[in-house]
């Protein structure tokens, strides 16, 4: 219905919807067109790009909302809005006027009568047969090393050892053996509060989602979930007991405010936090973040401990040993982490996809003609030079989309990684171009609330490709992903993991028994074995041995 409504507007204003540049990059991307002189768009298909590629702008960006109901024909109209009861030569501005009004208030239904019904995450109800003996299954259960990390965690507690590290690969359920640890812990007293701090609101937000979810099935009483993230702007006061989502930028500011008020309310928190979980520990030693996290766990009249998570326990890679960085994470945990160890296995890698939990990974360079790119164009060794030179070389983006192209005719749900937000954006455009349902995200154009809508579509499977840059490396969960196109160069190990594992999440846990990870010029041999990554770190940290 949205390529219909906007086959009512005329090829420039199509065009004008999307940056010039971006329908260009398409042409030029599409091999049959070996010509562009002269070359004209098709109106339909320019507006099924754009149907593709802005859909989700045109239920959250008001401007364009109110252009698209103003360009409704008046039999478009009374088919869409019913309710008006009225004949075609009965339409009059009015009529639009009041279908403007309420699309601001109900921006879910308007979505849905334009054939945007899946704009947020449907949950999956699960039935249970009855018999008279039923092997039951928990709704929020661990697997067996999930249970084993969770029991080793309290047990290294209870020995008087204040923080510990949790080191699990991507995909293999951190987030959920933390929910469990911070359930016992709340279950264990009325007035414990657990403070889970992460750094970005989407990490935020699947942490606010997922207690939520646990908390129903491990709760033993009714109690408080609180969001301090993004754009919140909940009070601090009255917290007694609890789950607390705490975006550690939202914090720095209260930190830094002016206001004696916030800062008592911000030190009152602190007094009564119990157990601090921090998202993504690599960068705890960050130095304002540190300074956060030590705000609760430091100078109080009561005891609170420190739980990390971390897919990737340093924050570089050193043929050498531990960088400076590495020890300082090391030493902020006290040497004290958390890791699976399997009897028969080299790796837990090794043993999580042999066993269903993580996919098995294959590793793919994706290669193409240098010679077009001058030695000074790299000069900056990744930085913006770079990737602007990277972002634009016809060669390369070709390799790109023909992969693409190519994953996408095998049924493949695809996150690709770009050099910039306009290289994001002009792959999306160019995919549509070619009758792929492909968007792009990013933090510049994208607002949290547009943000989350495509990340929805993705899931529900009304996008097969979501192009992005610099916004999903972590905090997202789509366990249908099995391919990862990383089109960014990449020299840290930390980042290129958490890119290739959104591929990688297992069939026992709704993933798939094989992705592919597609890199693009950075292809280090070293970095191409997760085994090789996750030993790397195990054999850096000191581990200290708890009690079973």
């Amino acid at each position: 219905m949205l390529t219909e409504i906007l086959s009512n507007f005329s090829e420039d204003e199509l065009l004008a919807f999307l940056p010039k540049s971006s329908m260009n990059f398409a042409l030029e991307m599409d091999a049959s067109k070996s010509d562009l002189e002269g070359e004209s768009f098709n109106k339909i298909q320019l507006a099924r790009v754009v149907a593709s590629v802005k859909q989700v702008d045109f239920v959250f960006d008001r401007s364009l909302r109110n252009k698209l109901i103003e360009r409704l024909s008046s039999q478009q109209l009374i088919k869409l809005f019913p309710s008006f009861d009225i004949q075609p030569n009965q339409v009059k501005p009015a009529h639009y006027d009041a279908i403007v009004n309420w699309s601001e208030e109900n921006l879910e239904k308007f979505a849905s009568i334009i054939g945007l019904s899946k704009l947020y995450d449907s949950q999956l109800e699960q039935n249970t047969e009855f018999d008279s003996i039923a092997h039951i299954e928990p709704n929020y259960g661990l697997y067996p090393y999930q249970q084993d990390i969770s029991r080793q965690v309290f047990s290294s507690l209870r020995n008087n050892n204040e923080r510990v590290l949790i080191h699990l690969p991507t995909g293999a359920g951190k987030t959920r053996t933390a929910m469990n640890i911070a359930c016992e812990h709340l279950r264990e007293s009325q007035t414990n509060v657990v403070l889970w701090l992460a750094d970005r609101e989407e990490l935020c937000s699947q942490a606010y989602e997922e207690f939520s979810k646990a908390w129903k099935y491990l709760g033993n009483r009714s109690t408080s979930l609180y969001g301090f993230y993004s754009s919140s702007s909940e009070s601090l006061s009255g917290i007694d007991s609890g789950f607390v989502v705490a975006g550690l930028h939202k914090f720095l500011s209260l930190r830094k405010s002016d206001s004696k008020q916030l800062k008592l309310l911000y030190r009152e928190l602190a007094e009564k936090v119990t157990l601090v979980i921090f998202d993504e520990a690599h960068k705890a030693v960050a130095p304002k973040f540190q300074e956060v996290v030590q705000d609760f766990i430091t100078d109080k009249s009561f005891h609170a401990d420190l739980v990390g998570l971390t897919a990737t326990p340093g924050r570089s890679y050193s043929a050498e040993g531990l960088s400076v960085e590495d020890e300082k994470l090391a030493k902020f945990f006290y040497n004290n982490k958390v890791s699976m160890k399997i009897s028969g296995y080299l790796s837990p890698i090794d043993y999580l996809v042999e066993q269903g939990y993580l996919a098995n990974a294959n590793f793919k360079s994706l290669n193409y003609d240098h010679s077009t790119i001058a030695a000074y164009e790299l000069r900056d060794a990744g930085g913006s030079e770079t990737m602007n030179t990277l972002a634009k070389n016809l060669e390369r983006n070709r390799k790109i989309i023909d992969t693409i192209i190519d994953e996408c005719h095998q049924n493949s749900q695809i996150i690709v990684f770009a050099c910039t937000v306009e290289h994001g954006i002009n792959l999306a455009t160019a995919l549509s171009y070619r009758g792929i349902k492909a968007a792009s995200i990013d933090s510049k154009n994208d607002t949290p609330e547009r943000r989350r809508a495509k990340i929805a579509q993705y899931k529900n499977g009304d996008l097969q490709v979501l192009v992005n840059f610099n916004v999903l490396t972590a905090g997202f969960d789509a366990p249908k992903t099995n391919v990862t196109v990383i089109a960014k160069p990449m020299n840290s190990l930390v980042q290129y993991l958490q890119m290739a594992g959104r591929a990688m999440r297992g069939y026992k846990s709704g993933g798939n028994r094989e992705c592919n990870i597609y890199t693009v010029m950075d292809n280090i041999p070293e970095f191409q074995s997760v085994s090789l990554a996750f030993g790397y770190w195990n054999d850096m940290w000191a581990e200290k041995e708890t009690e079973q």
